[in-house]
């Protein structure tokens, strides 16, 4: 169950079909999956209350719908060396594609970068970084950021704890 169905077909980043309504079974499997992702099948299909080949199908069905992304390891930062985290507003000197186009080329691509978000408002993106230390996060910030020609304003807000939000259905 850990790795993805073969030939799903996938959508461009940053498009998307209209949503197909999940069903109480839908739920049930993505709520499970959730939980544990690493779930067996027939683990699934117990929790969920249907026979091991359904589970299989429909999970498959939800995976080349869009409903499921993908699975992936949960990873606590400060064992793998990466302790300080970092919410970083940046705001690019002009709102041009090209320059648009070379920020977010290179920037979300970087190692260090957790997550990148595209916002409205005072600034353009909002980063998600972990880096070793502080040292380490002046020095990404000035090398990735501050001496970027399209970049022209940055402004750094440290992380003291992370609470992820529930990552399944909305009910």
């Amino acid at each position: 169950m850990a790795s993805p169905a073969k030939n799903v077909r996938r959508e461009p980043a940053g498009h998307s079909r209209p949503a197909e309504a999940l069903d109480s079974v839908d739920r049930q499997i993505i709520d499970a999956l959730v939980a544990d992702a690493r779930i067996t099948n027939r683990d699934l299909a117990d929790a969920v209350g249907i026979a091991p080949s359904t589970a299989l199908m429909r999970t498959r069905s939800l995976m080349e719908r869009g409903a499921i992304e993908g699975f992936e390891a949960k990873l606590n930062l400060a064992v793998i060396g990466r302790a300080v985290q970092a919410l970083i507003a940046v705001r690019l000197r002009a709102h041009d594609r090209d320059q648009i186009d070379t920020f977010t080329s290179r920037v979300p691509k970087l190692p260090e970068v957790l997550s990148t978000f595209h916002t409205s408002g005072s600034v353009d993106y909002l980063l998600h970084i972990a880096v070793r230390d502080t040292d380490a996060l002046r020095d990404w910030v000035l090398d990735n950021l501050t001496t970027d020609p399209v970049v022209g304003h940055t402004e750094t807000t440290l992380v003291f704890k992370h609470m992820p939000g529930h990552t399944g259905p909305l009910t």
